[in-house]
């Protein structure tokens, strides 16, 4: 774990290693930073917590704890130094029974950024940051090593977030967006995605009240919930090695779902259809619609019209986590220095 946090750290600082070096302090007391209307912020914290939010003006807002530095660099040394794609990392997980699991490293491809000036703020240390950024922003890439991030009201064009230990919340966002974290939970509400990338190695993953032209949801062990969901026509593809998938659709759509152990669970109305057999089916909810797959090689799929709190016999399923939007409401606020999960410690 902590090779592949190097290697991101790498990564992540190469895209604008023009800013490296020794930068500003900051404090507990809101600076001030004036910028573009459309600034790069990239963060990158061994531990802490980050929380960003955004408003309409030509400025960022900073708090943060004083073991924090900032570096702001203006457009003329940006503009030929924009990243086209961000990698996300790779990871490996051993089993109780000694299996291993792995993530493979990926390439996420960055939408074209509208044209004019941008310039950067460029943030690193230990502690935890409160950003309030131009809602337009193109870009937000986020590195945290142990901690939490939350993003609310975002509109611009990209945002990346790694975690190795930690959450990540986002509500009320529209944009293309990656997630990966490698142990702990993603937890997305009333938000609209272009394209949206999730991976997580041991973590669950929920949505709910989210519409999605192109989604990709990974998990190498946790379970995965879109719930109250819309899809649009494009690519929609759920899996988890060790976990379940459950979908709740506002309108209509065709499953093809797949259960390593058989168990495929629905509700689909009176006017829906499904043909199944031992440890697959496909499914019309609605009329059907866009077609969304889900896979799972050791837990159920489960499918049904709406939401999941009107199904109590799915809902009794999943873990506690997994159950609500409530649990979007209590985000990690403190940082983690150690996180112990399942007998290990993320280092």
């Amino acid at each position: 774990m902590a090779t592949t946090w190097r290697r991101g750290l790498a990564g992540l600082l190469s895209v604008f290693a023009f800013l490296a070096g020794t930068g500003l302090r900051a404090h507990a007391a809101t600076t001030l930073i004036p910028t573009t209307a459309a600034p790069f912020v990239v963060v990158q914290l061994d531990s802490g917590s980050v929380n960003i939010r955004t408003w309409d003006r030509p400025a960022i807002a900073l708090a943060a704890d004083p073991t924090v530095t900032y570096n702001h660099a203006p457009p003329r040394q940006v503009a030929d130094r924009v990243p086209q794609q961000i990698p996300l990392w790779s990871q490996t997980i051993k089993t109780a029974q000694g299996e291993q699991l792995s993530l493979a490293p990926e390439l996420f491809p960055l939408p074209p950024f509208a044209p004019g000036e941008h310039d950067a703020l460029v943030i690193r240390g230990e502690g935890d940051v409160t950003l309030t950024v131009p809602q337009q922003s193109p870009l937000l890439l986020i590195n945290v090593r142990l901690g939490s991030v939350t993003l609310s009201g975002y509109s611009g064009t990209a945002f990346v977030a790694h975690v190795v230990a930690g959450e990540v919340h986002m509500d009320n966002d529209a944009t293309t967006a990656a997630v990966q974290v490698n142990n702990g939970s993603v937890f997305i509400s009333n938000s609209n995605f272009t394209r949206l990338r999730l991976r997580t190695g041991r973590g669950n993953i929920f949505m709910s009240g989210c519409r999605a032209q192109q989604i990709q949801v990974t998990s190498l062990i946790g379970s995965i919930v879109y719930d109250n969901g819309i899809f649009d026509p494009g690519l929609a593809h759920f899996e988890t090695d060790r976990g379940s998938i459950a979908i709740g659709a506002q309108s209509g759509v065709q499953i093809e779902a797949h259960s390593g152990n058989g168990r495929i669970l629905y509700d689909i109305g009176t006017d829906g259809s499904v043909n199944r057999s031992a440890q697959d089916a496909q499914a019309t909810l609605m009329g059907g619609g866009p077609v969304v797959t889900a896979s799972t090689l050791d837990g159920a799929v489960i499918f049904f019209r709406g939401s999941l709190r009107d199904y109590p016999q799915f809902e009794r399923l999943l873990a506690p986590r997994l159950r609500g939007p409530q649990s979007l409401q209590a985000p990690l606020r403190q940082p983690t220095r150690r996180l112990k999960i399942r007998g290990r410690y993320a280092d």
